[in-house]
């Protein structure tokens, strides 16, 4: 039986020089390997810790015998102990990175020691790709698959997709790829829900890279997702010891942070105030629409408390527009470009700003209301992404079921470590309300 936090299996280290040769084995030199993948990131990433004696390749060692400059391919294969423990071998972990960079480098006699700094193909492909279209009349979503297409990544490199509403007109204005799709993910607004006809309203988009492709998904779709792709528990008994498959599902240690109100305040999460010029008719958007506030705008939460903004500066308690936590202003693109006809310039407002900036705003936001931070055995099945159920004790004498702080996360930011001696799985989870 496989502890659950054992070592994990190196199946095979390759890394072959960018001359074309021949590829060399690490899986014996390597000390450690870390994975990251983080919600806010279009990129995956790790880092692996390489120890050598000084004949490796051609009687020198590996940084210069390959030698490491930079770009070079890195393919890795790893069993996990949870694979080891039900027995099947060799494990699903397999990835293809590519050397960013190389830190910590020491040499002492026949030996040297260094971190190779890793980043996925796309990462790589879009330092090299400008964004020099005009999209005119173009979906967000439909931009997005265009962006991903530079980069290389293709049907096979994406997991899902989602469709938004609204056709916008857009100029890439000669950005990188992945510098371009964030700034249009936070103004993307859903498509009509299925089944009830009802339109989603709330802006806000994630594009982010994982080991099962990229994923361009509503903050609004993942608070949805209410089925989880795994349950832990943080228990102190010894059941584990009976029943060695629950053992895997054990939260190791876990730290709280239940946000901060006055940064919640200071961000806008509450409510916003909007202001913008119109350059075409020289006049600023109505005062009596100016405000948003999070009270008006009901959403669906992954837990039960429906109380959001704290009592003291709740918005209702004050008068307009003092009420107001932030101040968002801009220029509306207006007129500059698609002309109604030569010489004229059209009226219409591209992209209206009071249409989602406020939303978004308040869903980024509130999403990040509650952050925990959890160690568990190595899962390498999750991603960011996925939703989790994570279940805590009381602080009681008998172990009784926290139902304030348990309930369903959505995992920000995953890590697997590899390690010789330990592995384990860290991530940062995250929800808007407290409550199952």
């Amino acid at each position: 039986m496989a502890s659950p936090t054992q070592g994990s299996t190196y199946e095979s280290i390759e890394i072959v020089p960018n001359t074309g040769g021949e590829a060399t084995q690490l899986k014996v030199k390597c000390q450690y390997l870390q994975f990251f993948e983080n919600l806010t990131s279009p990129c995956f990433t790790a880092i692996m810790k390489v120890a050598t004696t000084g004949d490796d390749v051609a009687g020198q060692g590996l940084y210069n015998g390959i030698p490491i400059k930079g770009g070079e391919r890195v393919k890795i294969h790893v069993t996990t102990p949870i694979e080891i423990h039900r027995g099947n071998t060799p494990g699903t972990f397999e990835i293809e990175m590519f050397v960013n960079k190389m830190t910590n480098y020491m040499q002492d006699k026949q030996m040297e020691t260094f971190i190779l700094h890793l980043i996925s193909k796309e990462g790589m492909i879009n330092l090299n790709r400008r964004v020099v279209e005009k999209y005119k009349a173009t979906k967000i979503s439909d931009i997005i698959k265009d962006l991903l297409k530079k980069i290389n990544c293709e049907e096979d490199g994406i997991d899902v997709i989602e469709d938004t509403t609204k056709s916008i007109n857009f100029i890439g204005n000669m950005r990188k790829p992945l510098t371009i799709a964030p700034m249009l993910a936070k103004r993307a607004v859903p498509a009509t829900s299925s089944g009830d006809g009802q339109g989603v309203v709330s802006a806000g988009f994630f594009l982010w890279q994982t080991t099962k492709g990229m994923r361009f998904r509503s903050v609004e779709s993942l608070i949805k997702d209410d089925k989880p792709s795994e349950t832990y528990y943080y228990d102190r008994s010894n059941e584990a010891l009976e029943n060695p498959e629950k053992s895997f599902t054990k939260i190791l240690s876990y730290t709280v942070d239940n946000g901060d109100v006055i940064a919640s305040q200071r961000g806008g999460e509450y409510s916003t105030y909007r202001i913008y010029f119109d350059p075409n008719s020289f006049k600023f958007t109505k005062p009596d629409n100016a405000i948003f506030s999070q009270e008006e705008n009901v959403q669906e939460t992954l837990g039960s408390d429906n109380e959001k903004c704290p009592p003291p500066i709740a918005n209702k308690e004050f008068s307009k527009p003092e009420m107001a936590h932030r101040i968002v202003t801009s220029v509306y693109a207006t007129g500059c470009l698609e002309p109604k006809s030569v010489g004229i310039a059209a009226t219409t407002i591209n992209m209206d700003e009071t249409e989602d900036v406020g939303q978004a705003i308040t869903r980024y936001k509130s999403l990040f209301t509650q952050i925990v931070s959890i160690q568990v055995p190595v899962n390498v099945s999750l991603n960011a992404g996925d939703t989790i159920k994570c279940m805590f004790p009381e602080v009681a004498e008998e172990d009784k079921t926290d139902y304030t702080q348990s309930g369903l996360y959505i995992i920000k930011e995953i890590s697997h470590f590899f390690g010789r001696n330990e592995s384990y799985t860290a991530m940062k989870i995250v929800r808007d309300t407290s409550g199952i």
